[in-house]
């Protein structure tokens, strides 16, 4: 194997530092949780991540040596700790189970140590295999619902070819090139549309290369040197795995719960379940609602729009239950065809036996619209600021004029 010369370095530490910052948060949060408690500890570990991932990034710039190295020990921490919240499936496990190592031949690179008597460049690009390969590829295998092995076999024997080095290693890389290529290019291929098509093209190309390379290690074959390779395939490959969860993180349905105390006794409580079910709030909350609205019942179609002039969104949903009972209101709506989201929300006004008011917001929510998928993380924040309104606009529903 020949050496990385700079720009090859240099290629090697941007992608290692993109995987570092958002593989972990994209990936776990396009998975999703089947359980509550899984949700919540996923949600904790995404929160959380740049805690342990910033100071690994920082020490991609120091140079090798012991304080770099222990910049990286928390990143390794959270890498051992991510396959503890991830139980998906097997094949999601393999990917969690891929950090680890990733983040071990970070640290031992970082830190100048040969780790396994490895030099720098081998962990280096273990680093970046195992994250991008391993991690990344893999979680967008389970997404697609495609149980093949052909793909995590082949991240396997790439890593084992590593560690045994020589001829009989290069010979195991390129049987795991061979069946990591296979593997992907079969699961793209089972999908449709024009995106999937593109990301096929793509991947026949960097995977082409990287088949190539380690052929070329075996026989006498040309091919790019190993600073080329990173700056190719490695950019490349990272590129297209980092669009494709980003794709899958912003259209995943998700679910919030927002509380907030509005007022207090029996009057409050009356005027904002007034304002809720005559779409006063709404109004009140940077939403156009059509004059003579009839107040909310079940089967009603209504749209809102939000936004102004010629930027105004249609918001078009069907109510599908009100309830009206003593110390409850609640209206519960689902976003019709046209909407910016699929889904559905409910808007509850308790009263308290304390005499508290709260207004209470459940939205769970798909995008359906690019505007939606390209806001991506900024969509909660959009939601809460929203949501924010309609409570002050409860709070204050004394004023609401009556329509």
């Amino acid at each position: 194997m020949d050496r990385l010369t700079g720009p090859g370095w240099a290629g090697l530490y941007v992608v290692v530092a993109v995987c570092v910052l958002l593989f972990v948060p994209l990936g776990l949060g396009a998975l999703g949780g089947r359980a509550e408690r899984v949700h919540r500890l996923r949600a904790l570990v995404v929160r959380w991540w740049p805690v342990v991932a910033v100071p690994a990034v920082v020490a991609m710039v120091l140079p090798r040596g012991w304080a770099a190295g222990l910049l990286c020990v928390p990143y390794l921490v959270g890498c051992c700790v991510v396959p503890l919240v991830v139980w998906r499936d097997r094949l999601v496990a393999f990917a969690a189970a891929c950090l680890p190592v990733a983040a071990a031949g970070l640290a031992a690179e970082r830190a100048g140590y040969a780790l396994l008597g490895f030099p720098p460049g081998i962990l280096g690009l273990t680093a970046a295999h195992f994250h991008v390969a391993g991690f990344g590829a893999m979680v967008l295998l389970a997404l697609t619902d495609e149980r093949k092995v052909l793909a995590p076999a082949g991240v396997g024997l790439v890593g084992v070819g590593f560690l045994v080095g020589g001829q009989t290693g290069d010979l195991i890389e390129l049987l795991g090139a061979a069946l990591l290529s296979s593997g992907l290019w079969l699961a793209i291929a089972s999908r449709t549309g024009k995106a999937f098509r593109f990301l096929l093209a793509l991947s026949i190309v960097t995977m082409g290369l990287a088949l190539l390379y380690a052929s070329g290690q075996v026989v006498d074959l040309p091919h790019l040197n190993l600073t080329w390779m990173v700056l190719t395939h490695g950019v490349l490959n990272a590129a297209a795995v980092l669009t494709a969860l980003f794709v899958a993180y912003a259209e995943r349905a998700q679910t919030h719960v927002w509380t907030h105390r509005i007022g207090a006794g029996r009057e409050r409580f009356e005027l904002a379940s007034q304002a809720l079910l005559a779409w006063e709030m709404h109004r009140r909350s940077w939403a156009w609602v059509e004059p003579g609205t009839p107040p909310a019942f079940e089967g009603q179609h209504m749209r809102s729009d939000l936004g102004f002039g010629r930027f105004r969104v249609p918001e078009p949903c069907e109510v599908l239950d009100v309830v009206r009972a003593e110390n409850r209101t609640s209206l519960h709506y689902l976003a019709l065809p046209g909407h910016t989201f699929e889904g559905d929300e409910r808007f509850t006004v308790l009263l308290g036996a304390d005499d508290s008011v709260h207004f209470q917001v459940r939205v769970t929510a798909k995008p359906a619209r690019l505007i939606s998928r390209l806001a991506g993380p900024l969509v909660p924040v959009a939601q809460w600021i929203f949501i924010a309104r309609c409570a002050r606009a409860l709070a204050h529903a004394d004023r609401l004029p009556v329509r």
